[in-house]
């Protein structure tokens, strides 16, 4: 009884595809094929994609170990901006360790900058105007201590040479980010709470949750992701600079309470 079942519903959709069904079958056997290869290459470029930020990450890490260790020690404000970077970019906990762990090797030796930023742009081709992007990052972290020292220019200039950057392109660059430097000024405790937007009495955690959200929203790194204009790059510089004094001012004033 059951096999003649079988054979009434083979029969059934056998009539119903011969007489009405057959475009419909076709049509929707068309969709699903279509439906199918649009997903099969939206992975293939998600992949591609996360494995050209991974390379990406991975190479601006190792130049901004060297260029932090070029003085022989990384200061506060060079662990925070790593930090940050680490948080923004790394995908998830597995790439942000190695990452860390590529930072950990990269700044113990600080004589192949030249070979790493040329393995950069093997790995990773980028047009001039995106290089230009990822070295303004790297001057940055140059300048994000008082003092530029002779060592983190040497490096930079190897950097500079790989990345097809000239020597007066470069002078620009640290022109550039020097006069940012020089025409700092001491803030106030209130200018301090004013520039992180909190109230005086705010304690350390809600200082230190703030200044997080801050220093990423203008973090250099996170403004070149986002193809955002030159202009717009310096004054988030300015801003990134101003949060990170502000930050120190109040961290200290608490901590000495």
């Amino acid at each position: 009884m059951s096999l003649i079942l079988i054979i009434l519903v083979i029969l059934v959709f056998y009539w119903y595809y011969k007489t009405w069904g057959k475009q419909d079958f076709f049509n929707s056997t068309a969709r699903g094929a279509k439906g199918f290869a649009k997903g099969f290459m939206r992975g293939v470029m998600e992949e591609r994609i996360d494995e050209f930020k991974r390379r990406m990450n991975y190479y601006v890490i190792a130049l901004l170990a060297k260029i932090a260790k070029s003085d022989g020690r990384i200061s506060q404000d060079e662990a925070d901006m790593i930090t940050q970077i680490l948080d923004a970019n790394a995908k998830d906990r597995r790439e942000r360790e190695f990452l860390k762990a590529s930072f950990n090797e990269h700044k113990e030796n600080l004589n192949d900058a030249f070979e790493v930023a040329k393995d950069f742009l093997k790995e990773v081709p980028l047009p001039k105007n995106e290089r230009f992007n990822v070295f303004r990052v790297l001057v940055f972290m140059a300048f994000i201590d008082a003092e530029f020292s002779p060592k983190k220019k040497e490096i930079l200039e190897q950097i500079a040479r790989a990345f097809d950057i000239s020597q007066s392109e470069l002078e620009n660059f640290i022109n550039n980010f020097s006069n940012l430097n020089t025409s700092k000024q001491q803030i106030s405790l209130d200018e301090a709470f004013e520039i992180l937007e909190l109230p005086k009495n705010a304690d350390i955690n809600a200082v230190k949750k703030q200044y997080r959200n801050l220093a990423k929203k203008y973090h250099p790194d996170i403004l070149n992701a986002n193809n955002v204009s030159e202009e717009e790059i310096k004054k988030g510089v300015e801003k990134f600079q101003k949060i990170n004094e502000a930050y120190e001012k109040i961290k200290k004033h608490l901590e000495n309470k």
